[in-house]
């Protein structure tokens, strides 16, 4: 049986501002780790919903359409801009269609054993709805979540992402991320308050930290890769999920998978949005 890797969460409308100029492009958690994912595995779904606003319909054909839902509601729209230390900030974030994704949207085709189900970020209560229903539906199925410091303001919010991540099979947020849904100051102390079957904590260009139960605390080092020019960062940590559970589910080696995210996120940085990615395709992780 082919196994399925899907991501669930946000197809938007993003405008962009850098120090390299401004730019209007799809954009999204969902379909940018979509997008990177099949750089290297072709069994890719994306689970979302648009607005018949939506303009980039060539890019969402790289998917089965039927599981990205239409809505009369107008599309998810973000605007961000960027300093010169790549610090973002969101000027605008108008959800829409976004509302529409919720547990009902998700297929069957993704339910089943041994494929991978990838929740990129949306409301903490929202999350833990759809992860009871996947494991009630299919509880052999791996769920991956990718956390986000915008759902963590919030005594509640923090709390049930806590408890998401006991739930599930890997819980991604990067070092600050980490810090702040524990409330600590120091990552050390972080990740052994955090609860997870795998936690990985992403630090960047130098690599990431994995906390299993199976193999304890390892720092995976990221393989430096020469970027010409950082055009844009938007999504370089969602591009880097969908890379590295597209690596796992190839090797199930932390280590390759690790090596492979950092790589695709970085050229995927070298150009708007995911454009970089789109015609890009890999023959094995090693490739």
């Amino acid at each position: 049986m082919t196994r399925t890797l899907t991501f669930i969460g946000h197809v938007s409308i993003d405008h962009v501002e850098t120090v390299n100029g401004e730019n209007t492009q799809p954009g999204g958690a969902a379909l940018h780790a979509a997008v990177a994912a099949k750089t290297l595995i072709d069994n890719v779904l994306l689970v979302s919903a648009i607005g018949e606003d939506y303009p980039y319909r060539e890019v969402l054909s790289l998917f089965p359409t039927r599981y990205i839902k239409a809505s009369k509601l107008p599309s998810t729209r973000f605007r961000i801009r960027y300093d010169e230390k790549w610090e973002a900030k969101y000027l605008e974030a108008s959800y829409g269609a976004g509302v529409r994704i919720n547990s009902s949207i998700i297929p069957s085709r993704a339910l089943r054993p041994n494929s991978i189900v990838h929740l990129s970020p949306l409301p903490p209560a929202r999350i833990k709805r759809i992860v009871d229903r996947i494991r009630e539906a299919s509880p052999k199925t791996e769920i991956s979540i990718n956390a986000w410091i915008g759902y963590m303001k919030t005594r509640r919010n923090r709390r049930i992402l806590r408890e998401v991540a006991q739930k599930v099979d890997y819980f991604i947020l990067n070092d600050s991320e980490a810090k702040t849904l524990v409330e600590a100051d120091s990552l050390s102390i972080a990740i052994k308050m955090l609860k997870a079957k795998t936690l990985i904590v992403t630090l960047g260009e130098f690599g990431a930290i994995i906390a299993s139960e199976e193999s304890g605390v390892q720092m995976v080092p990221a393989l430096r890769f020469p970027v010409e020019k950082i055009v844009d960062t938007t999504g370089a940590g969602d591009a880097w999920c969908g890379a590295f559970l597209a690596s796992l589910q190839l090797t199930r080696d932390f280590v390759k998978s690790v090596t492979a995210a950092s790589i695709i996120s970085s050229i995927k940085c070298m150009g708007w949005g995911s454009s970089r990615l789109l015609n890009l395709k890999f023959k094995d992780v090693d490739h």
